[in-house]
């Protein structure tokens, strides 16, 4: 399979043929099972990666969890008012 863009043609429209093409010669339960199997072993990005490696893979900054006690109070709510004689 190629990534090469041609004029003639897009990468999509090949990548469909090749599959087509694929399930012709295998039969579509051993596409479907390389499929899955291709999706199931991926590789996958490890739980603690140091900041150095974040930036250089150009992913956000570590999510941090947060804590319904760490939210901070919003002072711009002004309280409640207080109705005189209650």
């Amino acid at each position: 399979m190629s990534y090469n863009t041609l004029p003639e043609g897009s990468v999509v429209l090949r990548l469909e043929f090749s599959i087509a093409d694929a399930v012709h010669q295998r039969g579509l339960v051993s596409v479907l099972g390389a499929a899955i199997s291709a999706w199931w072993n991926r590789p996958r990005m490890p739980a603690h990666l140091p900041a150095y490696l974040r930036d250089d893979l150009g992913l956000p900054p570590a999510a941090s969890p947060a804590h319904w006690l760490d939210i901070p109070v919003n002072q711009t709510i002004p309280p409640p008012l207080r109705r005189p004689g209650m």
